[in-house]
């Protein structure tokens, strides 16, 4: 009888300790909390683990066999930041989130190593809905944090895209349905396509402003029905496009992203950081307007 009961309880502990293994297997963010070690582990040698712009300070790590992380926070409070880890052919783009409380079964962690890019922008609370396109509203699901541009890390024909992103910004009109208002200055969407498993996003900027308005820095985003709180970065991959816009001056940006298929509630959002002390823009555009090739088959 004890025997069988041994039994039982080993089956059960396995069976937990798999679960969990499992639940954080595929994550989109990282906790780490005062005093314990986040571990990271993945089935594939890790070549690269970049937290935020490569300067952050507030986190440290350690890799150990070539595919296991050590990862612990420096400081008191430190801030959410993105972290890009790849191993193998595999490319993922999590955010590092830090908890006074955490259960230590959520600081193991597991590369699933099923996609060659992945990536996510989580909120650290659920947010409210988010205001309709053209309001110029702040936006309550904290974008000002979105993720930094990682696109340099996949390998892109500059040349042929910079052409094909040129000839896309020409001649177009801008939907004015779907366009945002700020402090003189304006953003609306033109158009998008799918080429060469890549998907390319014109947007028009006016500057009716007496001031340059300058591009700190641009975020896509696409935001889920399913899901308001989650926010899936795209990395840019090539960006064309002047960084300044002259007073009473226009220009067309072109953000080239890796390709992905949206559902038909979905959203895309952009998001125009400028000089310290300026709102951002925020932009929403809903995904119906995007060419129907774009949308997953339902």
């Amino acid at each position: 009888m004890k025997h069988v009961l041994c039994s039982v309880l080993l089956c059960l502990l396995i069976t937990g300790a798999l679960s969990t293994v499992n639940a954080q297997t595929g994550t989109d963010s990282i906790l780490t909390t005062k005093g314990a070690v986040t571990l990271i582990t993945s089935s594939a040698p890790i070549s690269t683990f970049q937290i935020g712009d490569g300067k952050n300070t507030d986190y440290d790590y350690r890799i150990v066999d070539g595919n296991m992380v050590f990862l612990r926070p420096l400081t008191a409070n430190p801030h959410p930041t993105n972290l890009i880890v790849r191993e193998g052919e595999n490319i993922h783009y999590m955010i590092i989130a830090f908890r006074d409380k955490v259960d230590l079964a959520r600081l193991k962690y597991t590369l699933s190593g099923k996609s060659k890019t992945t990536g996510a922008f989580t909120t650290p609370e659920a947010a409210p809905q988010a205001p309709r396109p053209g309001n110029g509203e702040r936006d309550p699901l904290a974008v000002s944090d979105a993720p930094e541009e990682s696109g340099h890390l996949i390998s892109v024909d500059t040349v042929t895209v910079g052409k094909i992103a040129a000839d896309f910004g020409k001649d177009h009109k801008v939907n004015r349905q779907y366009e945002v208002k700020l402090e003189g200055v304006s953003v609306g969407y033109a158009q998008a396509m799918t080429l060469n498993n890549m998907n390319y996003f014109c947007f028009r900027i006016r500057n009716k402003g007496k001031e340059p308005y300058e591009i700190v820095k641009a975020s896509l985003l696409h935001k889920e029905k399913k899901d308001t709180a989650l926010l899936h970065s795209m990395p840019i991959l090539y960006k064309k496009g002047p960084e300044t816009i002259a007073p009473k001056e226009e220009a067309s940006e072109v953000f080239v992203v890796p390709s992905k298929q949206f559902g038909k509630e979905d959203e895309v959002i952009i998001v125009l950081q400028t000089t310290e002390g300026k709102q951002q823009l925020v932009l929403y555009v809903p995904v119906t307007v995007l060419p129907k090739y774009m949308l997953a088959k339902q």
